[in-house]
């Protein structure tokens, strides 16, 4: 029953015609049971066809209701539990696994196209076994990452960068261990530190919380932990390589902006112990960024002031360098992650339920007011 009224409500707020409520209403069924019902920030109780009705009542003409829809059914970009996950077990077979079949050919001296040969040889197992998985947060998904690719042991993944003392030292005892059961002999100390670092994470828009240069000095995650691979006496400084350590950054989704913005930076950064690249599992294309020309009417009822609230654009949003009006750093995205928006999204898509607008997906923030 409850559906039921939402799909009339729905009708109701746009002034559909039987025609026309015989048309969308299946698909929109179909919609919400494929992905959107699933969004997990949903106020307890309300699904997808509610917050749908609910989020057009907001805008005041027909017209704009009619160009929000729009937008919705032609622009929208929603990333399933199940996509985000497929998308996680693709990460060490399409971006990862290249990268240790190179480095185990130039070991061999083989040609790198050779991957069966390379990838059943002793030098693949070593660089594997060399190799140490972090995540840069909750959203690496450690534990699918982990269940997903078997071969890759336990004790060279961890679900942070930030490692403690004793789990560093179980860590390097347990790549001795194997490297000396792979060997038939005894790992020298330079063969019995990780010789290659995969960063992982789920999603990046504008990469600023990755990398950036204030003031003259580096911030964001990867500065951070390039920062302790080179302290000598730190945790992760004793059970890495002195010298050509490769540092992989493998992101599952990534935006365009968020891409040529790490890469460029990534150029300028100077890593004394070896090199640092990024990889991306999925890239959104340029164009899925809100265009001027092409979204000029979702543009104009983002930039109209009844439809935001001034409140969104705290501290953090100054960090990003612009108003979040079209999200953090003017990422322009029309971008939804099941488990929360993105700000880095239009506004419009994403306001908090205790804002002036709701959003059709509203977000739960991080930083609370206050807090």
């Amino acid at each position: 029953m409850r559906d039921e009224l939402a799909e009339a409500l729905l009708a109701k707020v746009m002034d559909w015609s039987d025609e026309e409520k015989a048309r969308e209403r299946p698909i929109l069924q179909d919609f919400a049971r494929y992905k959107y019902d699933e969004y997990q920030q949903y106020a307890p109780g309300r699904r997808f066809i509610e917050s749908l009705a609910l989020w057009l009542r907001q805008f005041a003409t027909l017209e704009e209701r009619r160009t929000a829809y729009e937008f919705f059914r032609s622009r929208l970009v929603f990333i399933s539990t199940a996509e985000m996950r497929h998308l996680v077990e693709l990460a060490f077979p399409v971006v990862i696994r290249p990268g240790l079949i190179a480095k185990a050919a130039e070991a061999l001296a083989v040609d790198p196209q050779r991957c069966k040969h390379i990838a059943s040889s002793a030098a693949y197992s070593q660089v594997l076994r060399q190799t140490l998985f972090l995540g840069l947060s909750d959203g690496a998904r450690s534990d699918v990452f982990r269940r997903s690719h078997p071969y890759v042991s336990n004790e060279q993944l961890w679900h942070a960068y930030d490692i403690s003392d004793e789990k560093a030292v179980s860590m390097g005892a347990k790549l001795k261990k194997a490297l000396t059961a792979q060997f038939a002999r005894e790992p020298s100390d330079d063969e019995c530190k990780f010789q290659t670092i995969c960063l992982l994470d789920d999603f990046t828009a504008s990469g600023t919380s990755y990398i950036r240069l204030l003031d003259s000095k580096w911030d964001g995650k990867i500065p951070k932990i390039l920062q302790k691979l080179c302290e000598e006496d730190g945790a992760l400084g004793k059970i890495v390589a002195k010298s050509n350590l490769d540092v992989l950054v493998c992101i599952y989704v990534a935006a365009d902006q968020a891409v040529r913005h790490i890469e460029a930076e990534l150029k300028k950064y100077i890593f004394p112990k070896g090199k640092v690249r990024l990889e991306v599992v999925h890239a959104f294309p340029p164009d899925t960024r809100l265009d001027d020309q092409r979204d000029a009417k979702i543009i104009d009822l983002a930039n109209d002031d009844r439809y935001f609230d001034k409140e969104a654009d705290d501290e953090h949003a100054e960090v990003g360098g612009t108003s979040k009006r079209f999200g953090y750093a003017e990422c322009r995205l029309p971008v939804i992650l099941t488990h929360n928006s993105p700000n880095n999204s239009i506004y419009i898509l994403w306001g908090e339920y205790d804002q002036t607008f709701t959003g059709l997906f509203p977000r739960v923030s991080r930083h609370k007011r206050g807090g």
